[in-house]
């Protein structure tokens, strides 16, 4: 922050600033003082993301970019890792909660170990996986295994029973490490609670809806889920002509 912009705001607006940045302010703090508590904040800040930078050596962007951001490949201490990082739009809150969601399913064994939200810079740090799943039903000839499938329908369990609703049927949101698939992108999920539940009329929407809207993914793709079918009632089955 250059000095002489903030030297020609006066003490109103200093102190509208110190609030944001939570600077004690009492009735005697001069505007001198003020202006150096500040500045003092912002030096304290561009160093902290100096540091931060050197932390993580880039070695470029994984995928496409999405909606809320861009993920990375980052190397640290010999390692590589996934970062994800957000948007400006993307608030603290959702961006902790996110990591929150991801943090209880990589537990249940079904999704990417997170290693470091930083909410000041946005972004989130978790295992790097090998490819998407849509890259491997390609490799396969748009086969989706019946193994594959039961790890699918095992991911749905998982989250009905550490009651997190994952929520977005992107089939993007689906990678694989070695054999195993994981869940990503926890952004529009919502804990399943009596309120949930009610509205979705189900205490397994990921059993019972994602997986539904999974399957209709796979039509699209002309792949094989007769698996996945078999976990889907009669009526759903008409009902969304699958």
């Amino acid at each position: 922050m250059d000095y002489n912009i903030l030297k020609k705001k006066n003490l109103i607006e200093l102190t509208e600033i110190a609030k944001k940045m939570d600077i004690i302010i009492t009735d005697r703090t001069s505007k001198k003082e003020l202006l150096n508590d500040i500045l003092k904040c912002f030096k304290e800040y561009e160093d902290y993301r100096a540091n931060i930078t050197k932390t993580y050596d880039c070695k470029g962007k994984i995928g496409n970019s999405g909606k809320e951001g861009v993920t990375y490949l980052v190397k640290k201490d010999g390692k590589e890792y996934a970062m994800k990082t957000f948007k400006n739009s993307k608030s603290s809150k959702n961006i902790t909660k996110e990591s929150e969601f991801q943090k209880i399913a990589s537990k249940a064994g079904i999704s990417p170990n997170v290693y470091e939200v930083n909410i000041i810079d946005n972004y989130i740090v978790m295992d790097k996986m090998d490819k998407h799943l849509i890259d491997v039903i390609k490799e396969q000839g748009g086969v989706l295994t019946e193994i594959q499938q039961r790890q699918i329908i095992n991911i749905f369990k998982k989250l009905d029973e550490i009651k997190i609703f994952h929520g977005d049927s992107n089939i993007l949101n689906y990678m694989c490490k070695g054999q195993l698939i994981y869940m990503i992108d926890y952004g529009m999920s919502k804990y399943i609670d009596s309120k949930l539940i009610k509205k979705l009329g189900t205490d397994k929407p990921n059993y019972e809806l994602m997986n539904i809207g999974f399957i209709l993914k796979l039509k699209e793709l002309k792949c094989s889920y007769n698996y996945l079918l078999e976990h889907v009632s009669k009526e759903n089955i008409e009902k969304y002509k699958i």
